[in-house]
């Protein structure tokens, strides 16, 4: 079901278009995050106003699609464990445009995914911290960054895809780093900027490509499957789960298969998805993300 408010964006000439928000039931005016006035913005600096109104369409259906989907029984069976770290920013990596238009639908997909991680880490209400939610990629253009910054994402810089950028400095050991694509360069300054100075892996929660799966797609005599012989040895302090799921992701917009890992620790049970968190109800929860429905739908494994 769709909210019932509005999203306010600019056209072209600075007017308000109403555009249906990314809630995904009927939610009360407290639930409902609406873009800020500084996201309201003229097409001279942030892009047409038609491109973030065709944006929220692609989202809206791309949001509804994962609700209904085995995908999102998943994710949340994942992150509602007993024993899940306290995560108070998520960091995307490699989400790259969304205005692209070969590969548009998928990294809106992409996108959803990532808001509905958001919607499952929520904050109890007697932490003062508040969930920040960034997004790094060099192709981000000026309306990326306008829709991105109406979901409350910060959109932070990098000079190339080969470079960590000010993503870098984000990650510590409160950050759940999320990256659908990045290359295998990006991955291993990735994996080996994450090291604290004891050696210890410091992002606690990676979802990814599933470095498994990776090593397959080469031969054994090339380098790329050394390099991702090293991925998965640089990812040795976590422990791997495969993202699986139907009803969401099609042939034509299917990404390369995504895992979970979580850093191992003395107090994690050997399945994290053993335990459960006594979850708040929706009706306490204060978080400015949008809440996703849950339904009792089977896994696909």
């Amino acid at each position: 079901m769709r909210h019932s408010k509005k999203m306010q964006v600019a056209d072209g000439d600075g007017e308000p278009l109403s555009i249906k928000g990314p809630g995904s039931r009927q939610l009360t005016s407290a639930d409902h995050h609406t873009p800020s006035k500084k996201s309201q913005t003229s097409r001279k600096g942030n892009g047409s106003g038609k491109q973030l109104q065709q944006l929220y369409r692609l989202y809206e259906d791309a949001r509804d699609i994962y609700n209904e989907s085995a995908l999102a029984k998943t994710i949340e069976d994942m992150l509602r464990t007993k024993y899940r770290p306290r995560i108070t920013k998520i960091v995307s990596l490699g989400l790259g445009s969304l205005l692209d238009a070969k590969d548009q639908q998928r990294r809106i997909k992409q996108l959803v995914v990532l808001m509905a991680i958001a919607s499952h880490l929520t904050l109890s209400t007697s932490d003062k911290s508040k969930l920040r939610i960034y997004a790094q990629d060099p192709t981000f253009t000026a309306a990326d960054e306008t829709f991105l910054q109406s979901l409350d994402i910060s959109v932070l810089k990098t000079p190339s895809i080969a470079n960590l950028g000010e993503a870098g400095h984000m990650i510590d050991e409160e950050t759940l780093v999320y990256s659908p694509f990045l290359t295998l360069e990006t991955y291993k300054l990735l994996l080996s900027s994450s090291q604290s100075s004891n050696g210890t892996v410091r992002a606690p929660i990676l979802v990814s490509d599933d470095f498994n799966a990776l090593r397959l797609k080469w031969d054994k005599r090339t380098s790329e499957r050394k390099d991702v012989e090293g991925l998965i040895q640089g990812a040795r302090e976590y422990r791997r789960r495969a993202v699986s799921g139907e009803g969401f992701w099609t042939q034509a917009d299917r990404p390369f298969p995504m895992a979970l890992y979580w850093r191992n620790s003395e107090q994690q049970p050997r399945d994290v998805g053993a335990a459960r968190n006594t979850i708040r109800s929706e009706s306490q929860s204060s978080s400015p993300f949008s809440r996703f429905e849950h339904r009792a739908i089977p896994i696909h494994a």
